[in-house]
């Protein structure tokens, strides 16, 4: 401990002899550290943090899947949830959970929350408690029993003040009373924010027989302790096989995947790959300093020649030598604390909230004691990695050479500087890996911008609105009240158009349904027609200004008791008429009409197809339905301005509210914001990686540059005499800058292939471009030879400058 002491005090007595060392050393350090724990902290939080609930391993969720549709991931019919909870031995609980939106009235400004009904024993089958109060007991979950709800931490904090009198009171929601039976605690999430549960209590008409059909349910199990995911599937492909067998025939299956799968199955290549890119920074950094640490060391030769001839073994050397790396790496690890937190607040902000709401464990993402942890490991890894090199060859010095009076400090064996060389070489190579694969995704969100979505999105405002069932029972209500609400809006200043619509392009609300083709016949192994329906008002397509392609739009005259119709998009049209005329032909959609009676509608247009799952979204068959005809009570209100849409909100509100003083209106967002928001998970990666390959790209050309201005010093005797016989400054500028772009092009070659090998893994990130883009793989490596010589000439121009007889002077 008495030696370490002293190394210690003695490296810092070196390191504040040489503060711009010392300061370059620590900064590129700190680089490397503070992105690696930016995103440790992001990924810890994200896929190695257990999920927040009991036994996570043990959740699974339950799907139909549809393979001959592309559907593998299906919603749950209520008859089908009972059966999976009741008949089936691998779970310990199965509970099931759907979407429910209420208006609350009342207490202030009405609003609209998000909430979940839910069965009885959700929470349990989580592993959740309340932190005051009480969830769901049985007998609640039955129509009539079921108004109760339970509160989320963060709409007590937001709505209630925190009120410690909460439980027994009564919320209005949708005009209807309900009693807070408990809280739950902060640290209960789910995906996609939720402010309150109610239970789902189904109806006798939901359970029934033939409601196989009715799939919306989310189904959540906990296994049995011991039981595996694949033993649990396959008893669920024996009691599929029955189901088949009763109701749904060969095209369908039940599919389990894990909790955790679901959650994050999609964001963690993109986050790993982060992971690796913010390595390999710190691995440049790491060479960065190594190279430093060797020029440094031959400043040093003749301080370690006389601790070697003193007595001082190598092993005491190299330990003195590895104590001062350590403490720069340390030193670069507390800055690189500071560059995390500022990058961490970056990353958190950058991320739009309806993208980190889907990811359960964002808001837990911070400077906690794991990551510190991970920062100090990393720090000491780093110090004995780049100070490793160094120390061993500053350990073995010459001691006649360097104890001689007159001798040449700059005088090297060629190991040294080949050495040096190797580190630049590995520089290039790594931060050209970083740049291709950043180039890549530059090129693919390029080409995702120039999509065509299938609408015009500038100067369109959207909003949602749900009316209540207390209040809007019949479908004339609902019209009318749409009716009224459309009268005053395209009255008001700077609207252009106005409509309604069921749902919103790329806002992750879609449904889809099955439906029939007149005179197509579908065989027994075969899969019904399955697509997106809409419901919208008349003026919905000149609003979002999709194009028609043939046929009509829908127009006032399609009302309630007229005929009924459809438009239908290209895709549809193409599959099932694909050298006939659409307009004029009949589909009927399954949920459409009376029990067992198909409501057959004659197609009247044909429209564009709307991106409607993202600019690289799947492209499924979309048909819609006039608004009037069929009525929802969840609709999105679209106006189209003359100027900036924004500026619409409080009068659109207001005209909302003078048809109805408690509805409220909510996700009030302009169609540019939706389709950005659609993006932002791409554009987020892309932007950290080029940032990252940006600053891969900064370190190597500092290295480089670092690299041949040390050559060009200690060749300064040399340059001299070369000069005194008459070389000519050109000559000398040729010789440095060709060495200087050998070590770079042999980096480029090594690069090229290891970004040739590298890049297959980011082809689930890509959009129309390959892995092996011809593009990215010219331009970026004429980028990196361009910086690298710009970095290599202003070293050949001070070698030009030298002066033969200050040089022949030179020690």
């Amino acid at each position: 401990m008495e030696t370490f002491l002293k190394d210690l005090r003695y490296g810092i007595r070196t390191l504040i002899k040489s503060p711009g060392f010392t300061a370059v050393a620590v900064l590129a350090l700190a680089l490397g550290i503070g992105a690696n724990t930016a995103i440790f902290s992001v990924v810890d939080a994200v896929l190695l943090r257990p999920l927040p609930y009991k036994n996570p391993d043990r959740l699974v969720l339950i799907w139909h899947a549809y393979p001959t549709i592309n559907l593998p991931q299906a919603s749950i019919c209520p008859p089908c949830y009972l059966e999976y909870r009741d008949l089936t031995s691998s779970f310990e609980q199965v509970a099931t959970t759907t979407g429910w939106n209420a208006n609350l009235t009342g207490i202030g400004e009405p609003e609209r929350l998000q909430g979940s009904k839910v069965s009885f024993n959700y929470f349990s089958t989580l592993g959740a408690e309340p932190a005051e109060g009480r969830t769901f007991l049985a007998e609640e979950d039955q129509p009539g029993k079921n108004f109760v709800v339970v509160l989320s931490h963060g709409l007590w904090v937001r709505r209630f003040g925190s009120d410690p009198n909460m439980i027994g009171t009564t919320l209005t929601l949708d005009g209807q009373s309900y009693t807070v039976a408990g809280i739950m605690p902060s640290e209960f999430v789910v995906p996609q924010a939720v402010d309150l549960w109610t239970p789902i209590a189904f109806t006798p008409d939901q359970l029934a027989a033939d409601k196989h059909g009715n799939e919306f349910l989310t189904v959540v199990a906990r296994m049995k302790p011991g039981i595996t995911i694949g033993q649990a599937q396959a008893e669920m492909d024996t009691l599929a096989e029955q189901l088949r067998a009763q109701f749904y025939g060969p095209n369908w299956g039940i599919s389990l995947v894990s909790l955790r799968e679901q959650l994050v199955g999609d964001i963690r290549p993109a986050l790993w790959i982060l992971l690796g890119t913010v390595g390999c920074v710190l691995l440049i950094a790491c060479a960065n300093v190594a190279n430093l640490l060797l020029a440094r060391a031959s400043s040093r030769t003749r301080e370690i020649a006389i601790r070697t001839a003193l007595g001082a073994n190598r092993r005491r050397i190299v330990q003195q030598l590895l104590t001062e790396s350590v403490l720069l790496a340390l030193l670069g690890g507390v800055l690189g604390l500071g560059i995390a937190y500022l990058g961490l607040r970056l990353i958190v902000l950058g991320v739009p909230q309806n993208i980190s709401n889907l990811i359960v464990g964002w808001k837990l993402i911070g400077l906690n004691s794991q990551v510190l942890g991970f920062t100090l490991l990393v720090s000491v890894l780093t110090g004995i990695i780049f100070g490793l090199v160094p120390a061993f060859h500053a350990s073995r010095p010459d001691l006649n050479e360097s104890l001689k009076e007159g001798g040449r400090a700059g005088s090297e064996g060629g190991r040294r500087n080949f050495v040096r060389s190797a580190l630049v070489v590995f520089e290039v190579a790594t931060a050209l890996v970083l740049l291709v694969a950043a180039g890549l995704l530059i090129r693919s969100f390029g080409r995702l911008q120039e999509v065509n979505p299938g609408f015009n999105p500038q100067n369109v405002l959207s909003m949602q609105l749900t009316l209540p069932r207390s209040k809007y029972a019949e479908n004339n209500q609902m019209s009318a009240f749409y009716e009224q609400a459309l009268e005053r809006i395209k009255t008001l200043p700077g609207i252009q158009s106005a409509a309604f619509g069921t749902n919103l392009p790329m806002s992750g609300n879609n449904s889809s349904a099955s439906f029939s083709v007149e005179g197509l016949q579908v065989g027994p192994n075969e899969s019904s027609p399955h697509g997106d329906p809409h419901m919208v008002s008349a003026d919905y397509f000149r609003t979002m200004e999709i194009p028609l392609l043939s046929g009509r739009y829908f127009s006032e005259q399609d009302s309630k008791d007229s005929l009924p119709v459809t438009i239908v998009d290209e895709t549809l049209a193409k599959r099932y008429w694909p050298d006939q005329d659409p307009i004029g032909k009949r589909i009927a959609a399954f949920f459409d009409g009376k029990p067992n009676q198909l409501n057959w509608r004659t197609i009247v247009g044909v429209v564009k197809n709307v991106k409607r799952y993202g600019l690289d979204g799947k492209i499924k068959e979309q048909y819609y339905f006039p608004q009037s005809q069929s009525p929802q009570r969840n609709m999105y209100l679209l106006a189209r301005s003359t100027g900036d849409p924004s500026s619409l909100v409080g009068s659109l509100r207001d005209a909302i509210h003078e048809v109805d003083k408690d509805q409220p209106i909510y996700r009030v967002m302009t169609m540019e914001q939706v389709v950005s928001n659609s993006v932002a998970q791409k554009r987020f990666s892309m932007v950290l990686l080029l940032i990252f390959a940006g600053v891969a790209l900064l370190l190597a050309a500092v290295g480089i540059y670092g690299v041949m201005s040390y050559s060009v010093t200690q060749r300064t005797h040399e340059l001299g005499i070369r000069m005194a016989l008459g070389a000519q400054s050109g000559d000398v500028l040729k010789m440095v800058v060709r060495q200087g772009m050998g070590i770079t092009l042999i980096g480029v070659g090594i690069g090229l292939a290891g970004a040739f090998a590298a890049t297959k893994v980011m082809s689930s990130l890509l959009f129309g471009v390959g892995t092996h883009d011809p593009i990215t793989f010219v331009a970026i490596p004429l980028i990196l030879a361009g910086v690298a010589l710009v970095a290599c000439f202003i070293p050949a121009l001070r070698a030009t400058r030298v002066d033969p007889m200050i040089a022949l002077r030179y020690e």
